[in-house]
């Protein structure tokens, strides 16, 4: 269910049209938050599923 959130084309529309509405009324700290919240969920996401795909790995060599 994240993964279909996370990568959602729709998602990273409105964050790029958030970022530019921020930029061009010169608030900068709103077009860099949202996208930072965003590249931190990515980037835990991803670092949830290696860490699950290590420990299946560790299953697979202990049989």
């Amino acid at each position: 269910m994240i993964n279909e959130v996370l990568h959602s084309r729709l998602i990273a529309f409105f964050l790029g049209l958030w970022a530019m509405y921020c930029a061009s009324i010169g608030a900068y700290d709103g077009a860099i938050f949202i996208p930072f919240i965003y590249g931190m969920l990515l980037l835990f996401n991803h670092l949830d599923q290696k860490k699950s795909d290590s420990a299946a790995n560790t299953d697979a060599q202990n049989k």
